[in-house]
């Protein structure tokens, strides 16, 4: 995933009124996980950004 597709995640998840408090991307697979403001970190709570947008 470039950084250009990162950014245009970041950007449709802010632009659908969620809070981002972190972005990780896997650098082998390229999946990019966007965790919400107030977000335990760690996996559990950890949701992917196909999820947070329903396209999965």
């Amino acid at each position: 995933m470039t950084e250009t597709e990162v950014t245009r995640a970041i950007k449709g998840v802010v632009k659908a009124g969620i809070e981002v408090g972190e972005v990780r991307v896997n650098a082998v697979t390229g999946e990019v996980t966007i965790l919400t403001k107030g977000t335990v970190h760690g996996s559990q709570g950890a949701a992917s950004i196909d999820k947070m947008l329903g396209i999965q």
